[in-house]
């Protein structure tokens, strides 16, 4: 390694600090966390698992809640439209419409919004709103209008953003059948 090249690493709130060669062993303040950290030797590679603040990880039981009204959600879609669509009238399925779309924005919101909460977790992004335009800048700007909770929502919580873009989606739903499906 070149003594003039800096020595990248993770501080431990996540983010990449870069420091003199010279300082290797020695204590560093990170800029974003201010807190301390020792400058690890030259071999250490970048690529080294990025730490994960304590408490930055949501429980394993919402994501089972997520999973389960997810593939729940998508179990009923596919049950009223591959198995029993003959069954239902027009209106019939309008109004059962709520019972699997609902859960299907629920989980995948959540499985978002999480995704989300650890970019913020690892340093990666301040707000979810960043964390969301990054994530619009990598997938294109047509991310944008599944991503639009996020970019307004402050929440730190999977579950409250979750349910929020659930509400969301409602009041479009809702505006969809009462406009629009009318005319169709």
């Amino acid at each position: 390694m070149n003594p003039d090249q800096p020595v990248e690493f993770h501080a431990l709130c996540g983010h990449l600090i870069a420091a003199p060669a010279d300082r290797v062993g020695q204590e560093v303040r990170c800029p974003h966390c201010h807190r301390v950290a020792r400058v690890p030797s030259p071999d250490i590679p970048y690529a080294s698992p990025v730490p994960v603040p304590a408490g930055a990880i949501e429980p394993l039981a919402l994501t089972a809640l997520y999973v389960t009204t997810l593939i729940g959600g998508l179990l009923a879609a596919g049950l009223i439209y591959l198995v029993m669509f003959d069954e239902f009238s027009e209106s019939e399925l309008v109004s059962i419409t709520p019972l699997w779309f609902f859960p299907v924005v629920f989980g995948l919101y959540g499985f978002a919004s999480q995704r989300l909460l650890r970019h913020i977790a690892t340093g990666r992004a301040r707000t979810l709103g960043e964390a969301a335009r990054v994530s619009i800048d990598v997938a294109g700007h047509w991310a944008a209008l599944v991503l639009f909770p996020f970019l307004v929502l402050r929440w730190r919580s999977s579950l409250l953003v979750s349910l929020a873009a659930a509400l969301f989606w409602a009041v479009l739903l809702w505006l969809f059948f009462e406009l629009l499906f009318p005319a169709l």
